[in-house]
């Protein structure tokens, strides 16, 4: 222990000697060129005292020193970094007609100037990308119960489409429980793909959670939902066209997905030619119904039959709605 003081007392001797040699190089009074030898000499005995005595001192200045480094991000020490050596890149070229002039005040002040410069505009700049990044990473989105039965919203996550925190509140998990014990077959298998869409994306999904949340008052889940939305600045997505409109009518912020998967679908015609499966019966006699891979409802005449094969189909007529659109059409020839 007492050796490693010795050293470091030697550190901060050589230290304060080199800062008095450097006063003798850069700084060149008539009196010290004409002793140099005393200066150095006197130096280096200001220097031992110095090194000796202010040991505790500089130990303690150089730990918190090294303590504050270590809280800086390595990111942000990288762009500090950056920022000396471009600063130097500029001001080296500067330098040099003034050291030839011998105005070495000036040219260390030029280049002090340029590297606090660099190395403010190297915080400012790391500050600006942190806060957009963090102004992502705050941006919510909170599903409804028919984003959740529909199942899309996977392949949507997986894309990384949604650039913030992607919640299901806690009232809607019960929603969806209810609709999973339901007696009503069509709604029990509705509550459990919605279940099975929720594991997928807890487990697929690392911005995916579940959040307690008990809304004030609300009247029923929808309500809640835009309660929840408006109290945490959150985007509300959704496939409920009514929930979507009133949801904007308070002001929140909405992504229907019903409009967004409508703007990506094909843009057909009537009397354009497309290929579908047929998969059940219409409602009408002999009408088969089968479906886009967007998932558009496609009515074909005379096509019951035909179920289980997929076939070519003229288009005949477009119904357009608020929810999506219905192709009708018949096997073409």
């Amino acid at each position: 222990m007492r050796f490693f003081n010795i050293l470091k007392a030697l550190f901060y001797f050589i230290i304060f000697f080199v800062l008095f040699y450097a006063v003798v190089v850069v700084l060149p009074f008539a009196w010290v060129t004409q002793n140099r030898i005393y200066f150095l000499i006197g130096s280096a005995a200001i220097a031992a005292l110095l090194g000796f005595s202010l040991r505790e001192n500089l130990d303690a200045l150089l730990e918190r020193g090294f303590q504050a480094l270590a809280m800086f991000p390595l990111q942000q020490l990288q762009y500090i970094g950056a920022g000396i050596v471009f600063a130097n890149l500029v001001g080296i070229p500067l330098l040099i007609p003034m050291i030839y002039a011998k105005e070495y005040f000036l040219a260390m002040g030029l280049l002090l100037i340029l590297d606090v410069l660099g190395v403010w505009a190297a915080i400012a700049v790391f500050r600006a990308r942190e806060r957009r990044e963090g102004a992502r990473e705050r941006l919510e989105y909170v599903l409804d119960t028919s984003v959740l039965v529909d199942g899309r919203i996977t392949e949507l996550t997986r894309l990384d489409l949604f650039k913030g925190r992607i919640v299901v509140p806690s009232f809607v998990v019960q929603e969806i429980m209810q609709l999973a014990d339901s007696t009503a077959p069509a709604k029990r298998e509705k509550g459990q793909r919605a279940l099975k869409v929720m594991q997928h994306l807890k487990e697929s999904c690392r911005r995916f959670s579940l959040v307690e949340y008990a809304p004030k008052g609300a009247k029923g889940v929808d309500d809640g939902l835009i309660e929840y939305a408006h109290d945490k600045r959150a985007i509300l997505v959704t496939l409920d066209a009514n929930l979507a409109k009133i949801a904007r009518v308070r002001n929140v912020d909405v992504i229907n997905l019903s409009e967004v998967y409508l703007a990506l679908r094909p843009n057909l015609s009537v009397g354009d030619y497309i290929t579908v499966k047929i998969v059940r019966e219409g409602k009408i006699r002999e009408q088969g119904v089968g479906f886009l891979d967007d998932g558009t409802k496609v009515v074909v005449e005379d096509a019951a039959s035909l179920i289980g094969a997929t076939v070519r189909v003229e288009i005949t007529n477009l119904h357009m709605s608020e929810t999506g659109r219905i192709i009708f059409g018949k096997v073409a020839d």
